[in-house]
Order: C-alpha cells, then structure tokens, then sequence
C-alpha cells in the first residue's frame, strides 16, 4: 500500500508540475470573427454620418474614448466626440457619403486594432478624399467599442 501511495504522490506531483505547460496556452482569437464585427460597426458609423445622425456616430466610441483626427485638436471623451461629429456634418455641404474599409485586424486578449482606409464622395458619387485610420478597440460588456483612434487624409 506504501509503494501505490508513493507512486500516487509523485504522478500528482509531476502531473501538477506539468499542467501549466499544457492548459495555460492563451486561445487564438477568431480574427474573421473580429473583423466582421468591427466591419458592422465601421458601417453604421458611415451610416450615422451619411444620415447626419451624430449620435448614431458616437455610439461607436467608449465613454471615455480619445479620438485624433486630421487637423483639429486631440478630442477626449464622448461629449467632444459628439461635438467633433456635429461640427463635421454642419460643415458638409455636399451632401458626402462615407465608406469604411478594414484593411487589417491584430488582436489578443480583449483588445483589437484595426487599419483601414476611408473612401468620400460627392453626391453624384464622385471620389472627393479618401484617408486611412487606425482604431483601437477594447471589449466591454461582451462587445467592442473604439477607445483611440487616428485618423488623416491621402494628399489630394
């Protein structure tokens, strides 16, 4: 009976000793997943702006969120995120229609970064501008919301 709870010690004891090399192996995050989910929300982005519905548009942003866009001074937290919104859509006097394109998704944990490029057109769907951007998201509540962005206009 001594040897079998001798043996029984040391298989715990290796067993143990082993397990973190075996279960502690952080899972891949399903970055097809990711990027369709951040895509939806780039979407309704452009359709908040496309129906000049600011806060449509800031619901895609943290509460807390920081947001550093071409020419204009850093904007810190939803209510400067709301006013850089409104000021952008009263200044919109061609009627422009925004499209959002992720390029690439990078994630771990409950963070994603996402590249993408921005497409602006006129009325009659002539290209006025086009960007790119760099958002990262954080997930809160079980969905992403954009806690930084960056974002600046190709030369013309």
């Amino acid at each position: 009976m001594k040897k079998l709870t001798t043996f029984s010690f040391i298989f715990a004891v290796i067993a143990t000793s082993l397990l973190p090399l075996t279960s502690c192996q952080p899972a891949k995050p399903d970055l097809g997943k990711i990027r369709n989910e951040i895509q939806a929300m780039e979407n309704a982005y452009a359709a908040g702006m496309d129906a000049k519905d600011a806060n449509a548009v800031v619901a895609y942003y943290a509460d807390d969120a920081i947001s550093m866009v071409n020419n204009e001074p850093i904007a810190v937290g939803k209510d400067a995120l709301l006013k850089m919104v409104q000021k952008d859509i009263a200044d919109d006097t061609l009627n422009t229609k925004v499209s959002f394109e992720v390029v690439d998704i990078f994630a771990s944990g409950d963070l994603a970064v996402e590249t993408g490029k921005a497409t602006f057109k006129d009325s009659q769907g002539n290209i006025i501008r086009t960007g790119k951007y760099m958002s990262v998201f954080e997930k809160r509540d079980g969905k992403y919301v954009c806690i930084r962005d960056i974002y600046n206009n190709d030369k013309k």
